[in-house]
């Protein structure tokens, strides 16, 4: 009696896995590794299987770094300004040497400058308070720039540049013809002079006040960011920008 020939049953193939089944496999096994996986691959596998963040907690990082952008904003705000005062201030005391109000007036100006920089770093570690104490510097910082130019406009009229080139050169006053003319110029230049000052008190009341208004505004966004961020994220943006 004749049988019918058996085929043998193919054998498994090992080398056509699919690679999302190796993929799932690599997960499957953190530790273990296939040899025909990239070691890139494997890399980014492992910093996900060690990593301590879930999505969660990047969501957090992200949205916290949105609400933030505005408290960052002032604080590089207050840096440019904080130099600025304090270089004005500096450069200004070796030429007011011999006149005091003007020299009170440039260490005040350093001081002012050095303090909007103290401020400045508390402000990117997220003190609450920071942005009222940066209202109020740029408040003194308005203030002293308006004494100065009160204490200026009060001050006794010293010789003009037009009566320095009159000493200077004693043809100018003997001519009649250009007496007139040396009188008005010397009038223009007390003119110009006041309203300078007058310039410097309008300019203290409008930029100093709008840029304090400036910083009373970044406050209430910092007590939200403050409010609605977990502290952990806070703590670790406090460790990040600190030193920036």
């Amino acid at each position: 009696m004749s049988t019918l020939p058996i085929e043998p049953a193919p054998e498994p193939n090992h080398t056509t896995d699919e690679p999302s089944l190796r993929l799932a496999d690599a997960g499957a096994h953190p530790n273990r590794a296939p040899s025909d996986l990239p070691s890139s691959l494997q890399s980014g596998l492992d910093l996900l299987h060690d990593s301590p963040l879930d999505e969660h907690h990047f969501r957090e990082l992200r949205q916290a770094t949105k609400r933030a952008k505005p408290v960052y904003k002032a604080a590089g705000y207050a840096k440019f300004s904080g130099w600025t005062t304090l270089l004005a201030g500096a450069l200004s005391i070796p030429f007011a040497l011999g006149n005091t109000p003007m020299l009170i007036f440039a260490i005040v100006l350093a001081g002012i400058g050095t303090r909007e920089l103290t401020l400045r770093r508390a402000l990117r570690a997220f003190e609450p308070g920071s942005t009222a104490k940066l209202a109020i510097n740029q408040l003194m910082l308005g203030g002293a720039l308006a004494t100065y130019a009160v204490v200026m406009l009060m001050s006794p009229t010293k010789q003009t540049l037009v009566e320095s080139a009159m000493e200077t050169d004693s043809t100018i006053g003997s001519v009649p013809e250009m007496q007139g003319i040396m009188d008005d110029m010397i009038q223009l230049e007390h003119t110009v002079n006041a309203m300078i000052y007058v310039g410097m008190i309008a300019a203290a009341f409008f930029f100093q006040g709008g840029t304090a208004l400036y910083y009373l505004t970044k406050g209430s966004k910092l007590k939200a960011m403050l409010r609605e961020t977990p502290p952990w994220v806070i703590r670790v943006h406090q460790s990040l920008q600190i030193t920036g």
